[in-house]
C-alpha cells in the first residue's frame, strides 16, 4: 500500500521564501556590482592621492629650481666682468669703516704692502703691484683677486665686518687664518678672495 503525502505552501511559507529570494538577489547584486565598484572607487582615491602627492612634489621641485635660478642671478649680479681692483679695495675700506674695524694692512699675494691705519676711517694703502688672481681658463670663467688682510677691532665689530664681507655687493669669500686678542682688541689675519668674470 503506497501512501502519498502532499502539502500546499501556506502564506507564511511563501513570505519566507520571498524574503529569502530578495536577500539572495540583494547579496548577488552587492557581490557582483556594488563591491567591485567600491573597490574601484577606493583604488581611484588612492591613485588620486598619489597623483596629488606627485604634483605637490613637482611643485616643490619647481619652487626649488626657481629659488636656485634667482640665487644664481643674484650671485651673478655680484660678479662683475673684469677685476676692477680699485672697486674691490674701496668696498673693503667702506665695510671696515661701517663695522668700526681698522685695516692694519693689505697684502697682495705674498708681498705685503700698505701702512697701518690709525682708525676705522683710514683704510690700508694700496700699491701698484697687481693683486694675485686665479688663472682664467676661458671666457666667462670666474677668477679672483687674492688679498691677505690684517684687521683689528672688538669681537663684535670683527664679526659684523666678516658678515658684511660675505654679503657685499661683490662676491667675496673669507678664509680666516688666525685671531689673537690684545689689550686694545682682537686682531684677525685672513685671506680675502674677490671674484670677477673674465668675459
Amino acid at each position: 500500500m503506497k501512501l502519498t503525502m502532499s502539502r500546499s505552501l501556506t502564506q507564511r511559507d511563501k513570505t519566507i521564501l520571498l524574503v529569502l529570494g530578495v536577500v539572495i538577489i540583494l547579496l548577488l547584486v552587492y557581490l557582483i556590482g556594488v563591491l567591485p565598484a567600491l573597490s574601484q572607487l577606493s583604488n581611484l582615491a588612492q591613485e588620486r592621492s598619489s597623483l596629488e602627492q606627485t604634483l605637490a612634489s613637482l611643485g616643490q621641485v619647481r619652487a626649488r629650481q626657481q629659488q636656485a635660478e634667482e640665487h644664481g642671478k643674484s650671485v651673478l649680479s655680484r660678479v662683475p666682468i673684469g677685476a676692477h681692483e680699485a672697486n674691490a679695495l674701496e668696498l673693503l675700506n667702506q665695510i671696515a669703516q661701517r663695522s668700526d674695524v681698522t685695516l692694519v694692512s693689505v697684502a697682495y699675494g705674498n708681498a705685503r704692502s700698505g701702512t697701518p691705519s690709525t682708525g676705522a676711517s683710514s683704510g690700508a694703502e694700496s700699491s701698484s703691484t697687481p693683486a694675485s688672481s686665479s688663472p682664467s681658463p676661458g671666457n666667462g670663467a670666474l677668477s679672483s683677486l687674492q688679498y691677505s688682510v690684517v684687521a683689528t677691532g672688538t669681537t663684535a665689530s670683527l664679526e659684523s665686518f666678516f658678515a658684511d664681507l660675505v654679503t657685499a655687493p661683490r662676491l667675496m669669500t673669507v678664509q680666516l687664518q688666525s685671531v689673537s686678542g690684545t689689550a686694545s682688541g682682537d686682531t684677525a689675519n685672513f685671506t680675502l678672495s674677490v671674484y670677477y668674470r673674465t668675459g
